[in-house]
């Protein structure tokens, strides 16, 4: 066997090592190339990912806020459909209440003149009275008071014939004390004088009459009265009168 010199072979193992350093750098530099390649390729991916995500998200949200717009509209429609029907349920509730006061008012305004006329045909000229629904009703029937009314003068006789007293003023209750009611004197209402006109009272010449003692004195209500049954009732000592009708 022939042999090799040293120096030529040292320089064949130099040569083959660089020749195999070169493959492998370039096999090395292929797959850094390719893992660089594939990391970019991932991440490009999950930027995509993310972005896709982001819109989900975000088409998400505005189809949430969509939905709770159109939930809180139904829900404000019913509401308000709510608010109607109770209104409309208040409101009946009321007319209904209104309904019934007025019927309650007419029937008690239909009984009360019932009555009336009930004690018209029942008064008697021989009968004594002193409320003032059987004091009109005796007006009107016999154009007259009962016969147990006096006027003023004579009642003020009476009084101190019966007591003993001298009379000062009306700070007791005829019916009870001297057994007779005080009526028939003159009532005149004009508005030429102002002092002694009442508003609510039509003008002309009346008379009048105590009905219905209830205190230690004359009280404060009357009938203040013209001939065919014009009868007007005062409660509040001539404040304020009311038409009666009897017949």
């Amino acid at each position: 066997m022939k042999k090799v010199p040293l120096k030529i072979f040292l320089v064949g193992l130099v040569a083959t090592f660089f020749a195999a350093c070169s493959a492998t750098g370039d096999f090395v530099g292929g797959d850094e190339d390719e893992l660089s390649s594939g990391v970019q390729k991932k991440s490009s991916s999950s930027v995509a990912e993310s972005s896709s995500s982001k819109v989900k998200s975000s088409s998400s949200k505005v189809l949430s806020s969509s939905s709770n717009k159109v939930i809180e509209s139904s829900s404000s429609k019913v509401k308000s459909s709510s608010s109607k029907i109770s209104s409309s349920s208040c409101s009946s509730e009321i007319s209904s209440s209104s309904s019934v006061q007025k019927n309650s008012s007419s029937s008690v305004a239909e009984s009360s003149n019932a009555s009336v006329k009930s004690i018209y045909d029942a008064v008697e000229e021989s009968g004594l009275y002193t409320t003032k629904d059987s004091v009109a009703a005796y007006l009107c029937k016999f154009d007259k008071l009962p016969a147990n009314y006096v006027g003023k003068n004579e009642g003020k006789k009476l009084y101190e014939s019966k007591t003993g007293k001298t009379f000062e003023k009306w700070n007791f209750n005829p019916w009870t004390t001297i057994n007779v009611m005080i009526g028939g004197d003159n009532f005149d209402n004009f508005a030429s004088s102002p002092d002694n006109y009442h508003e609510t009272l039509p003008e002309g010449s009346y008379h009048e009459a105590d009905v219905e003692y209830s205190a230690k004195n004359r009280g404060t209500k009357r009938l203040v009265y013209q001939p065919d049954c014009v009868i007007y009732y005062t409660a509040d000592h001539y404040e304020t009168f009311t038409r009666m009708e009897v017949r």
